[in-house]
């Protein structure tokens, strides 16, 4: 090739990136998972129909099965198929996860919020989930022991949570020391405070795991405000930036309109609990 088309080629290439340059880094996501025949998806381990590690130390859950369902549709056309590899995300590492490049999505109970966009440069899924802020309780406590100044809530820092519950219950009787739910629910087990705060199909998965059911030997409390409660809307974490909205809309698409993902929604969400359906209904009232 002459130096003389060199040049021309370079040119024209150039060309074409001040015109569509966002439409070629739009599907860049989508294409580097194509490209490299896999995709990466964090996955939290300690939320049980969401992610988590079964008896025979396997990983299981809702997040799970949607990872290989999107796999498999990303697979479509492919000659080879799209494989998947599960890294495990925390409340402290998810953001950096998916803005760092380490991951594509993660999913997990992840409360969407604006705010927490604008934080962390990151972007959120339309909602595959609902759910609310609510206080998991010994059955002998009331919430008028709590709304009296009378005992003390748990609560994991820097959550959608704490700041729900600070619009609750005065400072004084908000406990933001603990890192994890399992950290909360043994405080409360072991009669350090009186109630851990936490989205209240987390908490029903605590109590699945300790073998035990609402009303046996526990209760769910559900903070107010304006007679509504704190309704959360669960979205996978996206990389940010107009640049990634190719990936977004796939993402959307596919959990709007995938019949391998409703599925899988079905299957893991679909019918949690006579209290999920309750928190559901009075979220999704205007």
């Amino acid at each position: 090739m002459n130096n003389k088309l060199k040049i021309l080629i370079a040119s024209s290439l150039a060309f074409l990136g001040t015109i569509f340059p966002q439409k070629i880094s739009q599907a860049q996501t989508e294409e580097t998972i194509i490209r490299r025949e896999l995709i990466y998806v964090g996955v939290r381990g300690d939320s049980p129909w969401f992610g988590y590690r079964g008896d025979d130390g396997k990983w299981t859950g809702y997040c799970v099965d949607i990872a290989y369902a999107l796999a498999d549709r990303l697979s479509a056309n492919q000659l080879d198929p799209i494989r998947v590899r599960l890294v495990t995300s925390t409340t402290q590492s998810r953001w950096d996860m998916v803005t760092s490049g380490q991951v594509d999505l993660e999913c997990g109970p992840n409360t969407i919020s604006t705010e927490r966009e604008a934080k962390y440069g990151v972007s959120f899924s339309s909602p595959f989930f609902i759910t609310a802020t609510q206080i998991l309780v010994k059955k002998a406590t009331q919430e008028e022991d709590f709304k009296a100044g009378n005992g003390i809530v748990g609560v994991a820092k820097n959550t959608t949570n704490e700041s729900d519950i600070k619009k609750s219950y005065p400072e004084e009787q908000v406990d933001n020391k603990y890192l994890s739910r399992e950290q909360g629910v043994k405080a409360l087990l072991d009669g350090e405070i009186n109630g851990f705060a936490s989205d209240g199909t987390l908490l029903l998965g605590s109590l699945f795991i300790l073998n035990s059911e609402l009303g046996a030997d526990y209760n769910l409390i559900t903070p107010q405000q304006n007679g509504r409660p704190f309704c959360a809307r669960y979205g996978f974490i996206l990389p940010g930036g107009e640049e990634n909205s190719s990936w977004k809309r796939y993402v959307n698409d596919f959990l709007a309109n995938d019949k391998k993902a409703q599925r899988v929604r079905k299957k893991w969400l679909g019918d949690l609990s006579e209290n999920s359906q309750r928190i559901y209904d009075a979220c999704i009232q205007e």
